[in-house]
């Protein structure tokens, strides 16, 4: 069995290396609008001929959204330490964008025990957080991005068109641009013409801090519940102005790997998550296996990874009546690495991400009503229980040390907290 992995991985990798252009990562059941200019177009290169740079970046989010505005909406969250954006497309169907407000209204009733009731669901769209790379020096999500970008946009047919009236597409191509352009530069200052795939390149062994970090060499992988930094302030305001209802967090793994999709360890689950949320992951889980099987990926589930921490991406949205998606792939940290399961390519990484992606989309798509009953239960139960609980009430503060009271109440107030 690992002699047929291992023989499946070197060729899944060797063709992956010629197949630079998009059509390597695109479905090819679908037509696509010639108007949307493609990634080459703007950046220079092929996606994952290259680690795409964080300025790239952005100018192909630019480009994609004015060349499409009546499926995107281009926000800026807010700016980095380094005075990068922090970009978010909103990208939903042209008649969802005509009454954006009014659906964004609709949907926050859910989580408001006292108006949930009067919320309709029968043709309420879901809400979806497509999130990218929070650790820098793990690029396959931000690369990815390039495509999944391209692809919400040109993407024509009735089967778009079905998702993008069911679909509210938040989509944020990288969480973290500082540590993002750190690793870019890296990887692409190390690349050799012909490409060296031995693990002790130094193309693969970053110095410290690497891209892994923020500016200030912090994990914003842990800081979605303390909102210490401004990258996660940014974000978690536009994250409860919508209250999605899935946020997925695209990360990597060790290179000898494959690729993970949560559910993780099932004894690693937070007791205050109640079973739905597990079972819902579960069943979303089975539309990333159907995906990556069509395209003859490797892949593992309930091993290795947890969810009990709330201060990760993808656990912090269980406790807020949403779904956390954690997907970790087989890093190739430079361009192409040999592995124990052969040669691992950038842009194999990359479609991986992709796929899942689409896969994602799909399953919210096809489990809309669960996920938005599930959101309004969530918030239903959980006044049920405070009644039912014995404490009643907290007492703090201090009243010599008002300033620590009043970065209490700041953080409350992040997280949407009266």
């Amino acid at each position: 069995m690992r002699k047929l992995a291992l023989a499946f991985g070197i060729l899944l990798s060797a063709f992956s290396i010629k197949a630079q252009d998009l059509k390597y990562y695109l479905p090819d059941s679908v037509s696509y609008n010639p108007a949307i200019p493609k990634p080459k177009d703007i950046i220079y290169h092929e996606v994952g001929e290259w680690h795409i740079t964080h300025d790239r970046l952005v100018n192909y989010m630019r480009a994609v959204a004015a060349a499409s505005p009546d499926r995107i909406k281009l926000q800026t969250m807010g700016l980095t330490y380094e005075n990068r954006p922090q970009l978010l497309l909103i990208i939903t169907s042209p008649k969802n964008h005509q009454r954006l407000e009014e659906i964004r209204q609709q949907h926050l009733k859910l989580s408001d025990p006292t108006q949930s009731a009067s919320a309709d669901i029968s043709n309420m769209p879901i809400v979806v957080w497509i999130g990218h790379s929070i650790h820098g020096n793990e690029p396959s999500g931000s690369n990815a991005a390039l495509v999944s970008a391209y692809y919400l946009a040109a993407a024509q047919g009735k089967q778009m068109d079905e998702l993008l009236d069911n679909v509210v597409i938040l989509f944020d191509p990288s969480f973290n641009p500082d540590g993002l352009q750190r690793f870019s530069t890296w990887a692409n200052q190390h690349k050799s013409k012909n490409l060296v795939s031995d693990p002790n390149s130094r193309e693969f062994n970053e110095v410290w801090p690497g891209g892994r970090f923020n500016h200030y060499w912090f994990d914003l992988n842990r800081d979605w519940l303390p909102a210490v930094h401004i990258e996660s302030q940014n974000r978690l305001k536009w994250y409860h102005m919508w209250k999605p209802n899935i946020l997925t967090d695209h990360h990597e793994q060790g290179s000898n790997a494959t690729f993970f999709f949560q559910p993780g360890v099932p004894s690693r689950v937070n007791p205050l998550t109640p079973a739905k949320n597990q079972e819902l992951t579960a069943k979303l889980g089975k539309f990333h296996a159907q995906f990556l099987d069509r395209i003859g990926s490797l892949y593992f589930t309930k091993e290795n990874y947890d969810d009990f921490y709330y201060g990760k991406g993808s656990t912090y949205p269980d406790i807020n009546g949403a779904i956390g998606i954690l997907f970790e792939q087989a890093s190739s940290r430079g361009h192409l690495q040999q592995t124990a399961n052969g040669l691992l390519s950038f842009p194999f990484t990359i479609r991986n991400q992709f796929v899942t992606t689409l896969s994602t989309l799909e399953g919210a798509k096809v489990l809309r009503k669960e996920f938005l009953e599930w959101q309004r239960e969530f918030y239903k139960n959980s006044m049920t229980e405070a009644a039912s609980d014995p404490v009643k009430a907290f007492v703090f503060g201090k009243s010599g040390d008002k300033n620590t009271l009043l970065e209490f109440f700041i953080l409350l107030g992040r997280h949407g907290i009266d």
